[in-house]
């Protein structure tokens, strides 16, 4: 049995599409071997600000050392079920493989996650595994990144736009999916074979 997130499926995404990585850069991205980023470490301070929010609430809050302040003049949907885990077993040439994951939010067949980011580029969530595989594991229809931007002084956050983008379920997309574990996997058992754990 190997265990993958769905975080993982989306670095070997992002390795799979440049064209300049190598493996040994997902290879260390798959073991966590690099420190995270001050925007990595905003942006986790900001899931769980996020996580604890309520309708017409979010103005400023400092989370893990981080002050957000919200200069916005935007409703934003707040999902009533939030952090929710999910797992769901695929079979691979490698073995099973158990995707897990964490979506920030879900409503029904609708799926929400948030994102902080320095700049707004809806191109870069295009491409991603992430909503595919969420709306997959879920039998979703629709998947809604709350898109946030924000400017950093220190560890001073204003956030002053939101972008929600939506994506939606497609016939072939489970399939996509499957395709994606399947190639990671076998890199994790020819490469990682300690990520590989027998009868688990």
């Amino acid at each position: 049995m190997i265990r993958l997130s769905v975080t993982d499926l989306e670095s070997f995404r992002y390795w799979r599409d440049d064209e300049e990585s190598e493996l040994p850069d997902l290879l260390r991205r798959l073991q966590h071997l690099d420190p995270p980023t001050d925007q990595m470490e905003a942006g986790r301070a900001f899931a769980r600000l996020m996580e604890r929010a309520t309708v017409g609430e979010i103005e400023w809050a400092t989370v893990d050392g981080w002050r957000f302040r919200f200069d916005l003049d935007a409703e934003i949907e707040l999902a009533p079920v939030r952090e929710l885990k999910i797992e769901r077993v695929y079979q691979t040439p490698s073995g099973p493989v158990t995707l897990v994951g964490m979506v920030d939010g879900t409503t029904g067949k609708r799926v929400r996650d948030q994102k902080l980011t320095q700049r707004w580029d809806a191109e870069k969530y295009v491409d991603s595994l992430q909503w595919r595989a969420y709306l997959a594991m879920l039998g979703a229809d629709t998947f809604t990144y709350d898109v946030f931007v924000g400017r950093y002084k220190g560890q001073d956050v204003t956030i002053g736009e939101y972008h929600p983008l939506t994506f939606y379920a497609y016939p072939d997309m489970a399939e996509d999916v499957q395709r994606a574990v399947n190639e990671l996997a076998a890199i994790v058992a020819h490469h990682l074979p300690e990520r590989v754990v027998a009868n688990a």
